[in-house]
């Protein structure tokens, strides 16, 4: 065999690392560390070496490694490598708050695979954009998304299978999950499904999670939430995980699905059963730093719904430490990325990247006094609903505006209920019927208790053609299925006003006198305010 056979070789088995850094992480690193003696392939392995441990939270390491490949494969021209490694570049600079930086480095990244002609890494890189501009951002975020989409869209419509359905379906769930966060629906669910097909044809399970995730949302708010139950339950056994929530998930996947189960039943009301599932959250194994946060948060929620403020404040300083240890970490990252620019000769940026630091700092400091504002809203939240209270909703009403709504929400013979099968059972009609509420609205609107069984809402920008067909869904949600216990199905009766002038101080008496009307008229039923103070019925 020549050297050029011997090359080739090498080059196919560098590759193959590559790819498979998330189906296969352990055989991924085991070509690393047989590959990182050999001068030849060195760079490359850093550059796997740096997404491995990247994805084990070892930023620091990451970022050495990626660095010390960049330089050679500058010097090489080895610009596949080399775009791979900007991409890990830009990625590690996110995540240490230097999003100027981030861009930067994924504008040469697209502009090397352009010129390589590589559809996959091109997709990618618009992704990779889409990623680091979400946040503050999303709508032009989703313009990334849709060109990383459309890409490779086009190529499977010409070709009949996507070339590269990876990298595709992430594509499709990032727009999905942004027409979700914007309350298009139906966009979302098309893209959803989408980004199912292409995860399955890729068999990319590492990101399947991230598909039940969006289709346990949508379930949920369609009130299908055996079906959503089902769903998770599936991917489970599609991902040969337990189905345990007594035991530890032993995976990352594992451990996304235990989230998605314990937030579907936390929105179905149910925030003990939610608990169960996060249940040792601080011996699960190997959890990914950047996901820590997110489950803390989860759970503060959740045990602040259950009434269980203690609780709730115990895990709200949990996230806090974790927070600040985050922060450091990437301080550390900063200041390792400076002594190795500083050692490629690269100092020059010095300056620059200090006084980003500091504006980083600065930003951290905001974030943590906004984390230590979470604390203080647990006095604002109703103990057995997890809703907002009568506080809360006042001065969330004071900021109304003309366009904006107030639905007042009656539970019909709920004193005949508790009557029938004492206090306990009202306390869990209470509990579904705030859950249900909550998961009928837009991602823009609030529920609140407002007091005995009189739930109110807020909604943002609803105007006349649509509050009709927002009550109503509300309503429709409530009387979805019967409370657990009993099993008798509720109703409710509401009441809506829309706002005439800003903080309409009016607009709360209209939506109770049109509850008064509903009540009259049979219950079970929407009765909408006008402003000259007329009402009209829905009938249920």
């Amino acid at each position: 065999m020549t050297f050029s056979d011997r090359r080739t070789d090498s080059e196919r088995q560098a590759e193959q690392a590559w790819a498979a850094r998330f189906t296969d992480p352990a055989g991924a690193d085991a070509w690393v560390q047989a590959s990182l003696p050999d001068p030849t392939l060195r760079p490359c392995a850093q550059v796997v070496l740096g997404f491995l441990r990247w994805r084990a939270g070892e930023l620091v390491g990451a970022l050495d490694q990626v660095m010390q490949a960049e330089v050679t494969l500058r010097e090489r021209g080895d610009e596949r490598w080399l775009a791979r490694a900007l991409s890990m570049l830009a990625v590690l600079a996110g995540e240490s708050g230097q999003a100027e930086r981030a861009l930067r480095l994924l504008q040469e990244q697209l502009e090397l695979v352009r010129r390589l002609g590589d559809v996959e890494m091109q997709a990618s890189a618009y992704n990779d954009f889409g990623v680091q501009i979400g946040w503050d951002d999303p709508e032009r975020a989703l313009t990334y998304y849709q060109r990383a989409f459309d890409l490779l869209e086009e190529r499977a419509l010409s070709g009949g299978a996507s070339p590269h359905p990876g990298i595709h379906g992430i594509a499709a769930l990032n727009i999905a999950e942004i027409h979700l966060l914007r309350g298009r629906d139906a966009e979302g669910e098309a893209m959803t499904g989408r980004g199912g097909e292409l995860l399955e044809q890729a068999r990319a399970w590492t990101f399947w999670p991230g598909y039940v995730n969006l289709r346990v949302k949508l379930l949920s708010r369609q009130g299908h939430l055996d079906d959503a139950r089902q769903l998770i339950r599936d991917a489970f056994a599609r991902l040969g995980e337990r189905l345990d929530p007594r035991g530890p998930p032993l995976t990352e996947p594992a451990q996304l699905l235990y989230a998605a189960a314990a937030h579907l039943e936390f929105e179905a009301g149910d925030p003990q059963r939610a608990l169960e599932w996060l249940a040792g959250l601080e011996d699960w194994p190997n959890v990914r730093p950047e996901l820590v946060p997110e489950f803390l948060d989860l759970r503060a929620r959740i045990e602040a719904a259950g009434g269980d403020h203690a609780a709730a404040y115990r895990t709200a300083r949990q996230l806090l430490a974790v927070t600040e240890a985050r922060h450091a970490a990437e301080r550390d990252t900063q200041v390792k990325q400076l002594e190795v620019l500083h050692r490629t000769e690269l100092a020059v940026q010095q300056t620059h990247e200090a006084q980003r630091a500091a504006q980083h700092l600065r930003e951290h400091l905001r974030e943590l006094q906004l984390l230590r504002g979470q604390l203080e809203k647990l006095s604002s939240t109703d103990d057995l609903t997890g809703l907002g209270n009568r506080r809360q909703f006042e001065q969330h009403r004071a900021q109304l505006e003309p366009g904006d709504a107030v639905l007042l929400i009656d539970i019909d013979h709920f004193k005949r209920m508790n009557d029938t099968f004492g206090h306990a059972t009202g306390d869990v009609t209470l509990q579904v019927v705030a859950g249900r509420v909550r998961g009928a609205l837009r991602r823009s609107d609030r529920a609140y208790r407002y007091g005995g069984e009189e739930f109110t809402v807020l909604l943002r920008g609803v105007g006349e053609p649509f509050l009709l067909e927002v009550s109503e869904r509300i309503r429709q949600a409530v009387v979805a299925g019967p409370v657990p216990g009993p099993g008798v199905t509720v109703t409710v009766s509401i009441g809506a006003a829309l706002l005439t002038g800003v903080n309409d101080p009016g607009a709360l008496e209209r939506a109770d006198q049109a509850l008064y009307r509903a009540k009259q008229q049979g219950r079970n039923r929407t009765c909408l305010a006008r402003p000259e103070g007329t009402a009209g019925p829905v009938p249920g």
